[in-house]
Formats: C-alpha cells, sequence, structure tokens
C-alpha cells in the first residue's frame, strides 16, 4: 500500500510539471501580446454613425443602444445529427445548442451514405433514414430558416469506409466519369444555396485499398472550378497530421497545394483538422511538447502564404481522462486554442467537429470529444465558446449624443442593431461592420 501511495504521489508531481511547463507556454507575454493584438487588428473595426434631421442637421441630443446580433467570422460545427437523437426533446435541444453558438454549418455529402444504390441519391426529406446523415435538403432548409451559412463536406475522398459507395466499380478508369457526374449533380441542385465546399479530402492520407484514378485530386478541382459559381469557396482539406509534420516549404501538404495549383487546380481555401485521435500527441500536447503556440502559429503563417483562407475545420478536443478532471482540460485547450485562431488574419472559419458526447462516428466516441455530454448537458467546454462566441467577442454598447457630433465606436466585425432614442420616439436599424470598409452610416430621423 505505501508503495502504491508514493507512485501515485509520483505521477501526481509529473502531471503537475506538465501543467505547469503547458501554463507557462500559453501565458507567455509574447504568446498573449501575439493573441490579443492579433484580435484586435484583424477582428474589429471603426465605426461612424451619424444623426440628423431630415432637414440635415445633427440631432442634438440622442441614446444609442448598440448591439451585435451576428458574426462576420464564422463559428460553426458538423450538424450530422440534426433529427437524429431518440426523442423530439433531445432533437430541439440539440437545435437551440447549435442556433445560440454558430452561425455557420457543415452539411454530410459522403458518397457512401448519399447514394447507396446507383441513382437513387437521398437528397430530399423522407429520404431512407440513415444515422449521422440527414438528407440534404432537410440540413438546408433548417439552415435557411435559422441565417446558417451551409458548407457542404465532401465532393471526393479516397476512403472506402465512409465514402466509397459498395457499388463503385474496381476499375479506376471507370471512376472518373462517375466521379465527374457526381460534383456536376450535387452543384447543379446545390450550387447556388451552399457557397462552401471540401471539395477533397484527406489526399495524404491515402488509402491503398480504395484507388482512384490518376490525378483525381486535380480533376475534382478542375470539374469543380468548371460548374459551381465563381463566388464558391473550394477547399482542399487535410488531416491533423499537417500541424506536425512541419517542414517549411518542404512540408508535405505545402508541396501537395504548390503541386496542384501549378497544374491549375483552383483551391480557394485551405482545411487544417484538428483532431486529437491519439493519446501520445495529446499527452504530448498537455506536457508542452506538441501543439504549442509557437508551433501552432508557424503552421498558420506557412498556409497564409498562399493568400486563400483558411478554415479550421474538425475538431476534435477529448475528456481524458473521463470525468470533471478531463472536462476542465478540455476547456482550458479549447479557450486556448480558439483564441489563438481567431487571431490569425488568414483563418476565416471554426469547426468544432461533434457537439455531443456518443454521437461520432464509430470508433471515435472514446475520446468523449463533444462539448456536450450524452444526456446533452454542457460541459466546462460549451461554457468556454458560449463566452467567448458570445459574449468576449461580441460588441454591445451604449453611447448619448449630447454635442450634435457623430457617433464612434470600435466593434467586431458582424451584423448589428442600433436602437436610437430621441425625445419619446424610439427606432432601431441594422447595419453591418466590414472589413476593409469604410464603416458609416447616417441615419436620418423624422
Amino acid at each position: 500500500m505505501q508503495y502504491l501511495r508514493i507512485c501515485l504521489f509520483l505521477i501526481s508531481l509529473k502531471s503537475a510539471a506538465q501543467s505547469v511547463r503547458y501554463d507557462s507556454l500559453w501565458n507567455d507575454p509574447a504568446v498573449e501580446t501575439r493573441i490579443r493584438e492579433g484580435i484586435e487588428a484583424h477582428r474589429k473595426g471603426d465605426f461612424t454613425l451619424e444623426l440628423t434631421h431630415k432637414s440635415g442637421k445633427p440631432v442634438q441630443k440622442a441614446t444609442v443602444e448598440i448591439r451585435q446580433v451576428r458574426h462576420e467570422f464564422l463559428f460553426g460545427a458538423n450538424i450530422f445529427m440534426l433529427n437524429g437523437f431518440k426523442t423530439a426533446g433531445q432533437n430541439r435541444q440539440y437545435e437551440t445548442v447549435f442556433k445560440t453558438l454558430f452561425n455557420t454549418a457543415c452539411i454530410p455529402f459522403y458518397w457512401k451514405t448519399l447514394e447507396p444504390q446507383p441513382g437513387k441519391i437521398r437528397f430530399a426529406a423522407g429520404s431512407e433514414e440513415i444515422y449521422r446523415r440527414p438528407p440534404p435538403d432537410v440540413v438546408l432548409d433548417f439552415c435557411q430558416r435559422n441565417d446558417l451559412i451551409p458548407k457542404g463536406h465532401t465532393l471526393v475522398w479516397d476512403n472506402p469506409m465512409w465514402s466509397y459507395p459498395s457499388w463503385f466499380p474496381k476499375d479506376t478508369g471507370a471512376m472518373q466519369p462517375l466521379i465527374d457526374r457526381r460534383i456536376r449533380q450535387i452543384a447543379g441542385r446545390y450550387g447556388e444555396s451552399i457557397k462552401t465546399w471540401d471539395v477533397v479530402n484527406e489526399v495524404i492520407i491515402n488509402n491503398p485499398n480504395a484507388p482512384l484514378p490518376e490525378s483525381y485530386a486535380l480533376k475534382a478541382f478542375q470539374t469543380a472550378a468548371a460548374v459551381f459559381p465563381k463566388d464558391t469557396r473550394l477547399i482542399l482539406n487535410e488531416a491533423t497530421h499537417l500541424w506536425e509534420n512541419y517542414r517549411r516549404e518542404y512540408s508535405p501538404f505545402y508541396m501537395l497545394v504548390e503541386n496542384l495549383k501549378f497544374k491549375g487546380a483552383d483551391i480557394r481555401g485551405l482545411g487544417l483538422q484538428f483532431h486529437f485521435f491519439s493519446e501520445p500527441l495529446f499527452a504530448k500536447t498537455l506536457a508542452g511538447h506538441a501543439m504549442t503556440p509557437r508551433e501552432l502559429y508557424r503552421t498558420l503563417d506557412l498556409y497564409a502564404r498562399f493568400n486563400v483562407p483558411i478554415h479550421i475545420s474538425e475538431i476534435t478536443i477529448p475528456t481524458l481522462p473521463a470525468g470533471p478532471e478531463g472536462e476542465q482540460i478540455q476547456a482550458k485547450l479549447t479557450r486556448n486554442f480558439y483564441r489563438l485562431w481567431f487571431s490569425h488574419p488568414a483563418v476565416e472559419a471554426i469547426y468544432w467537429w461533434n457537439l455531443a458526447d456518443g454521437s461520432a462516428a464509430p470508433g471515435e466516441d472514446k475520446w468523449g470529444g463533444g462539448f456536450l455530454r450524452e444526456d446533452l448537458s454542457p460541459k466546462p467546454a460549451y461554457t468556454v465558446l458560449d463566452d467567448l462566441i458570445n459574449k468576449e467577442w461580441k460588441t454591445t454598447l451604449t453611447m448619448t449624443v449630447s454635442d450634435s457630433k457623430p457617433l464612434s465606436f470600435r466593434g467586431f466585425y458582424g451584423d448589428y442593431v442600433a436602437r436610437i432614442t430621441v425625445g419619446k420616439k424610439t427606432i432601431e436599424k441594422r447595419f453591418k461592420l466590414m472589413k476593409g470598409q469604410t464603416n458609416t452610416l447616417r441615419i436620418e430621423l423624422e
């Protein structure tokens, strides 16, 4: 028993030492300064509001309440569990959480489950029910009703478990016409309503048992560029290894992007996944030896060279160990990572992957990667995200006009409502604070 106590004590000391090193990296003044200054410089802008009477004379006295109602930056998750829970109450709770946090949703377009039989495509409501694969029409309708920006995932992926239909031919020569047809069909149905697509997924993680035609990634981008509208974001999405496999411009993913662009692929965005599907990687991260602020920034800086938006496209931050301790660790990592990603000018969107424990792909539930528990109660990571997205990174203020001068403020980019009270009369006006524009609004009052 005494030996066991000594072992546990030594383990606790090692864990504490690792935590100290991890915290010291994230509390480094240089790191904190870059995060704080990056958010201020890249996520906020100045706005001027001029209030006049119809005569053109400035309003001399007014109270103005400014409230941000929507972010320009994209915060999202996959929405694979829409209508996928056992009870109506759970489904409504899932929807409420989604709408509370996010303004964008990733819709499943996996070929294997979208077209389980040749020519019988599950686009529409009433299609065969498949777990974690709601019909795209149903999800798109939900997005449109709730002002969520839809993203399609994914058009081409050489993965036999999730992508290849069971009926897919073995002959690579017969595959390319089917791939081209699939991209054209999807573009024809959703090209005007879904403006962001993961065109090709995980090219570097080769599946030798699921070969695709030569140059399939290049051809997928060429076809997509030809059939989707010009304003569509066409993304190359890659797995988590790219954060660790850093070799500057000789990093495998960097060379892949460079090669595809050289051959004519119209890549309009890069997706960088961030899944902790490795306990050694997670342990190294907590020990301060992997996924450090310096490493994350250098990777983002590297891929920013391509001058296309970066999406942190799939995030799994585990709850390890299971229980309160692991939940607190998950929350701490969530806050650190999100603040760093949000601070970088090249990052356009951040997508958590699975909202709730027990709703991940088979084999991935063991990580406890939701910010909700299986009963959909919130973990501390949910509170962290809610505080960042809906409080710390949203602008709300009240100003008073008392000298006829215009009102100015600095706020986060996005959509706003101004509630203006002059005497006993109150009106509301909506406006946008947008990056790269002169943000001035003149309002004439009766």
